[in-house]
């Protein structure tokens, strides 16, 4: 891996960038459909790819190395409007971004995977909101194609060895057990 394949902080706050501009589009339509090839919705893969960041911000910045029984999740609908969880996204990201851009290397937090290093929780942060991105648009019949080269690191970060069509973002994709649509 060279010094242009690494992920940074940065590289989560434009995932998040890139995503909320490809699922603003969609605040007015109906979220009850089936999210591409998942068993959620729209709306709990939304919701999802916005509160799995959050959760990984509260283990990083506490350095709890334990599970926390404490779920993160939408605002009640109808209490929030699609736009304004969607609107959620770069705030949430930014916040991880910033907390992992402080974090010493050598700090572990729980994940369910295994303790964490803030670059871990960066990678997983980009898979989160870029797949279930897709997955959301998926199911309400749009595309999403976030720059390659974001897609190059975070397939170089977070499955180093699916990496070959030469097309980052469907090894990604394909890498998470998805159809490449």
């Amino acid at each position: 891996m060279t010094s242009d394949d690494v992920l940074s902080p940065g590289d989560l706050i434009a995932a998040a960038v890139v995503a909320e501009a490809a699922l603003r589009p969609t605040a007015d339509r109906d979220w009850s459909v089936r999210a591409g090839p998942l068993d959620w919705d729209v709306d709990q893969t939304i919701s999802h790819l916005i509160g799995a960041p959050a959760k990984y911000t509260l283990y990083l910045a506490s350095r709890c190395e334990h599970f926390i029984a404490f779920a993160v999740q939408r605002w009640p609908a109808g209490e929030a409007t699609n736009a304004e969880v969607i609107g959620s996204l770069v705030p949430i990201a930014t916040g991880l971004a910033n907390v992992a851009a402080i974090t010493p290397p050598q700090v572990r937090a729980f994940h369910v995977t295994g303790p964490s290093s803030a670059a871990d929780y960066v990678g997983r942060a980009c898979v989160e909101v870029l797949v279930h991105t897709d997955d959301a648009l998926g199911g309400l019949g749009m595309s999403f194609a976030p720059p390659p080269d974001l897609c190059g690191r975070v397939l170089a970060q977070q499955y180093p060895a699916a990496a070959g069509t030469g097309n980052p973002w469907h090894d990604l994709v394909a890498a998470t057990g998805r159809p490449v649509r």
